[in-house]
């Protein structure tokens, strides 16, 4: 299973949607995230409303968290395969402020990539031929 930024966010947080996520991250046989996810979780961390700290904390938090449940940090076999799947994500279902955001082309591609269920609440990427949970 794919685990997107926002569930990272929203279990680190301690979001009203952490307890779907955490449900369905407990039933995970595989649970993985990329680089990119990461990255974004951090950005999002960082802000004053949420961990209002530098990204270097950030950065240690999210990495701690993500070893601590045994969630890989991994990319898939094929950065062109996901390349291709992001531009295919975000030229069915839109770019921009009332689409697809870059980050979920990717995170779609990446679970695509791999046929893996992306843990996501995201409207958008529901929206999407992918297996999501929960």
């Amino acid at each position: 299973m794919f685990i997107d930024a926002c569930a990272i966010v929203s279990l680190i947080a301690g979001e009203d949607s952490a307890d779907a996520y955490r449900q369905a991250l407990d039933l995970a046989e595989d649970a993985w995230t990329s680089a990119l996810a990461a990255w974004e979780a951090i950005i999002v961390l960082a802000r004053p409303d949420q961990l209002a700290c530098s990204y270097g904390e950030s950065e240690a938090v999210v990495t701690e968290w993500l070893q601590e449940r045994g969630i890989a940090l991994r990319e898939t076999g094929s950065p062109r395969e996901v390349l291709a799947l992001a531009v295919k994500v975000a030229e069915r279902h839109g770019l921009g402020k009332r689409a697809q955001s870059n980050f979920g082309c990717f995170h779609y591609a990446y679970a695509k990539a791999e046929g893996a269920s992306l843990l996501t609440l995201d409207r958008r990427l529901r929206e999407t031929d992918a297996e999501v949970l929960p």
